[in-house]
């Protein structure tokens, strides 16, 4: 029997609103300036209509809207609400604007070549509207709406990062949690709750997300548009997070200038992150340019200190490429062996996994398409309590999936003692805690568990068949690092007979991946029972 989807209110989205405000008032009014908070107040001055209309407005895309697209059934007299907000400041109706710009927002391709009749039909909007003049709009007794303009439109970015600390969710996350359709845990919140601690960590939060919109937007082929992103980036910020978040994308933009061969301007923004790929990137750039000295350098620094597994792997490959240019022979790394099965199947039916399903099936295996769900979901319900950890920080508002620290170095070390409870969970055997986490967790969002691909038998069977070492060795894998196991895990398990084999398909010339050469190299230390099943087209 499912659930039945709750209804919402009409104006739920006020509420919704309310709860930024309230957040920002209650954690950061320090951090708004004047302008800010005089806006705050006279918006909780405005009567709920009023209120209602506004949030509207907010919720949609842009600052330019249309008064006859506006249609709310809970607002009861729009234009005159419209009014009255225009009398008030917080929008402005029939303002100035240029005519490429109303043609750009709000005008379809036959209202423009109506209010200018002398254009070229022939030409596309966007030709259109670039052959427009930029001057000022004047003929607004032509159209049959008002335009409208949303003042102070800034606001609501800066009221949904100082709420979520990031750029990326909005008000629909209170809807998804609303309808239970985005289910979270209760954990407990930070004690502070303070995730910005200057106005200048929030300015440079959004300024990167300014930066990174434009970036994605603009055509990062061309050298002009890189370097305008270039220029406008934000100096870095005594915030681990808004720091991190920077990095990572002076990594993307150095990366791109890469690729245009742009090397010395790639070198130059590589060098001011400390997140990878940065080293690996200047070394490879060190060795196309022949710099030799740079390049051995740097990959020593890798191997010395590498800041994940992911890095050394790396490093250890640009090694041999550098004792090879220096004249050394340097034997190629073997790979991994492991078990093969060589089989024909016809694969016109069925995607090749779950014809390779079928067949181990008609063997008597009794055999799930698992890929990277089960061990996944095996590690995040067994440290379900480690990862939702009331540990100061990770978690600042209750819509987060993850904590904040979660592929941090430290993140192991900061939850020791909660990891080894999860550890006595296995060595015991006592699987009814899994699987009671399992029914009592279930939809709840965890960064290890699809619940979608889950299914209980699959765990019950897992539990059984794979010995306890073995699960606490193959976890203590994962944790070496969290980002990089999380994937690359073969696609089938089969079991039969108090037996399990893990087995990856790998169809009609398709070849095994580095992660998938990692976690095969795992399980040969481990000795975990394991086959590579290369499927051919069966000929007729």
């Amino acid at each position: 029997m499912t659930t039945p989807t709750p209804e919402l209110a009409p104006d739920y989205y006020l509420d919704n609103f309310q709860r930024l405000i309230n957040h920002a008032l209650k954690w950061y009014q320090d951090l708004l300036n004047a302008e800010e908070s005089e806006w705050v107040s006279r918006f909780n001055d405005l009567t709920r209509g009023q209120q209602c209309l506004l949030v509207r407005l907010f919720s949609r895309k842009g600052l330019w809207f249309r008064s006859d697209k506006l249609d709310y059934e809970e607002i009861k007299d729009i234009p005159a609400t419209l009014f009255e907000l225009d009398k008030l400041g917080f929008i402005s109706i029939n303002p100035e604007v240029s005519n490429q710009s109303l043609a750009h927002n709000l005008l379809t391709k036959p209202e423009t070549l109506a209010l200018f009749p002398d254009l070229n039909k022939r030409l596309s909007k966007l030709e259109l509207i670039a052959s427009l003049s930029d001057d000022g709009f004047q003929k607004y007794s032509s159209l049959n709406f008002d335009v409208v303009y949303l003042n102070a439109g800034e606001m609501i970015d800066l009221l949904l990062a100082l709420f979520f600390a990031n750029t990326h969710q909005d008000l629909t996350q209170f809807v998804l949690d609303d309808l239970g359709l985005h289910q979270y845990e209760k954990y407990q919140l930070s004690k502070e709750r303070r995730f910005f601690h200057s106005r200048e960590q929030v300015d440079t939060l959004l300024s990167l997300s300014a930066v990174a919109k434009a970036y994605q937007q603009g055509d990062r082929k061309s050298i002009e548009h890189l370097d305008s992103v270039a220029q406008s980036f934000p100096s870095p910020i005594s915030h681990p997070y808004v720091e991190r978040r920077r990095q990572h994308l002076i990594n993307d933009l150095a990366r791109d200038f890469e690729r245009l061969a742009a090397f010395d301007v790639a070198l130059k923004w590589f060098q001011q992150s400390a997140l990878a790929p940065s080293r690996e990137r200047q070394a490879r750039i060190f060795d196309k340019l022949d710099r030799i000295e740079d390049f051995e350098r740097l990959v020593a620094e890798m191997l010395g200190n590498p800041l994940d597994e992911s890095e050394y792997e790396v490093a250890v490959k640009l090694e041999q490429r550098l004792r090879r240019k220096q004249g050394q022979k340097v034997p190629r790394s073997a790979k991994p062996r492991c078990h093969e099965y060589h089989i024909e199947l016809d694969l016109s039916q069925q995607r090749v996994e779950l014809a390779t399903k079928d067949y181990f099936e008609s063997l008597g295996w009794e055999v799930y398409y698992s890929e990277n769900v089960l061990l996944n979901a095996l590690f995040g319900l067994t440290f379900w309590e480690a990862i939702f950890a009331p540990i100061e920080g990770a978690f600042i508002n209750q819509y987060q999936y993850k904590p904040l620290d979660l592929y941090h170095h430290d993140f192991k070390d900061k939850r020791s003692v909660l990891l080894e409870e999860g550890f006595s969970i296995i060595r015991s055997q006592r699987h009814d805690v899994i699987i009671d986490r399992l029914h009592q967790k279930n939809g709840i969002n965890n960064p290890f568990v699809f619940w979608g691909g889950l299914n209980e038998e699959l765990i019950k069977l897992a539990l059984k068949h794979v010995s306890p070492d073995t699960l606490i060795e193959l976890f203590e894998v994962q944790l070496r690092d969290l980002k990089l196991y999380r994937n690359g895990m073969p696609d089938l398990i089969a079991f039969k007979d108090g037996e399990y084999r893990w087995i990856e398909v790998k169809g009609p010339g398709d070849k095994l991946q580095d992660n998938q050469w990692r976690w095969i190299k795992r399980f040969n230390e481990l000795d975990v029972p394991f086959s590579v099943c290369y499927v051919a087209q069966f000929s007729h």
